[in-house]
């Protein structure tokens, strides 16, 4: 059973909202024993406000430049009698036998059946005070007991399931901390702070094979439609799938495993992190950003750009522009006249199959022409080019390149540098 990704923090500023996925107001009832006032200033205790991050569900806005998809929280907070607090829950002046309670409501507003989990983590405390507090957590809409004992026994507890929630549905949750009335003068000035966490438990995610490199790390999926869609992800590590028509996909940070499936993607885009990015059968515009990438082109006349770091491209079959970007990156051009630019690094580039451009861009490259009429050129560095089947034009350009044409009728021209020729019908300025 793995959890979704939630992180969570403290804040004493007011309850950041997320749109229309996160709503919040806020009710306290203190009540109070009537002790005398030698107990005053006893204790001060403070619950922070509840924020949610990573947990994500899909939110589709239709409108006039398409479909726009979103990644938001599956969880809504729900207080009542108006906005939280600055902080959201602080009591001081209690006395012994007094206590302090918060009644809330948790919406799943997904549209799937969600496993919600409740948690707290201790952040600040003075005088141990967590072992004298009685807390009580109830299920107020199901009528049932979650968890009753000292304060510091739920701090303990691992998160502690509250059921699944099936989409759409919403639950009442009390939460009353006691001041025990049997405690003494010794807790004069004490104080606790803590958090509340939420998360809510993911599914089994199935990968497409393309992704599997990513398998366990892969932690929510966002779906497209058939539309023409926009689809932003989150610092998660992402499955996102665009499915048909023109897309637009920018997958953030996270290493995310991007499909573009059918249809003319507009842009690709994995965002930071080491991405997979499966480009479809459509004529695609893919960018791996930064990270490195793994990236397939598939079908169509795709346009290429592997971006930061050491990536892998595999252009697929159709007319396709490729440019490997920074670093030292791999790239095969599949079926088709492809055009590559290895960019800078130390490249290796297979044009496969169709009449390929290839230049391979600065540093030492390693170039493969294949099979078909191939115009081939190292760049500046130290290259090793291999032009293969038919007949091929083969230039160094600058540094000690080795130009070797391969069967058939082949032009090798070394151009500045000592280059070494070999099986070529025309050299020029070949030294070896």
């Amino acid at each position: 059973m793995k959890n979704k990704v939630v992180k969570t923090k403290s804040f004493i500023s007011d309850l950041p909202f997320k749109g229309e996925s996160l709503q919040a107001v806020y009710s306290n009832v203190l009540k109070s024993a009537g002790k005398s006032k030698l107990y005053s200033r006893i204790l001060a205790l403070i619950l922070l406000p509840f924020v949610l991050y990573g947990s994500y569900y899909i939110y589709t806005n239709i409108n006039s430049r398409g479909v726009d998809t979103y990644a938001v929280d599956p969880l809504i907070i729900t207080y009542a009698d108006g906005p939280p607090p600055n902080p959201m829950f602080s009591v001081s002046d209690m006395l012994p036998g007094d206590f302090v309670e918060k009644v809330f409501n948790v919406k799943n507003d997904s549209a799937e059946g969600e496993g919600v989990f409740m948690d707290a983590v201790k952040k600040e405390e003075l005088k141990a005070f967590a072992g004298i507090l009685d807390a009580l957590i109830t299920n107020e809409t199901d009528a049932i007991t979650i968890f009753n004992g000292k304060l510091q026994s739920f701090f303990d507890l691992p998160p502690i399931s509250l059921g699944i929630f099936a989409a759409g549905a919403e639950k009442s949750f009390r939460v009353k901390v006691t001041f025990p009335s049997s405690s003494g003068n010794e807790y004069q000035e004490a104080k606790l702070v803590f958090d509340i966490l939420w998360n809510t438990e993911a599914p089994p995610i199935e990968l497409p094979e393309e992704c599997k490199l990513l398998e366990g790390k892969i932690t929510s999926v966002i779906e497209g439609t058939e539309g023409n869609d926009r689809i932003w992800g989150t610092i998660a590590n992402e499955l996102i799938l665009a499915k048909g028509g023109s897309d637009r996909v920018d997958g953030k940070s996270g290493d995310d495993c991007v499909i573009g499936a059918d249809g003319d993607d507009r842009f690709l885009d994995g965002g930071s992190g080491e991405d997979i990015i499966v480009g479809g059968s459509g004529n695609d515009r893919i960018d791996g950003g930064e990270g490195k990438d793994i990236i397939y082109g598939n079908a169509g006349n795709d346009n290429i750009d592997g971006g930061e770091d050491d990536d892998i491209i595999y252009a697929g079959d159709g007319d396709d522009e490729v440019d490997g970007g920074n670093k030292d990156d791999k790239i095969w051009g599949g079926i088709g006249n492809d055009e590559i630019d290895g960019g800078s690094g130390n490249d290796l580039i297979y044009g496969e199959e169709g009449d390929d451009e290839i230049d391979g861009g600065s540093q030492n490259d390693e170039i493969h022409g294949g099979i078909g009429l191939d115009e081939l050129e190292g760049g500046s560095g130290n290259d090793h080019i291999f032009g293969d089947a038919d007949n091929d034009q083969i230039k160094g350009n600058s540094g000690n390149d080795i130009l070797d044409g391969g069967t058939e009728t082949d032009s090798l021209n070394g151009n500045s540098g000592t280059d070494t020729c070999v099986n070529g019908e025309t050299l020029s300025s070949c030294e070896l």
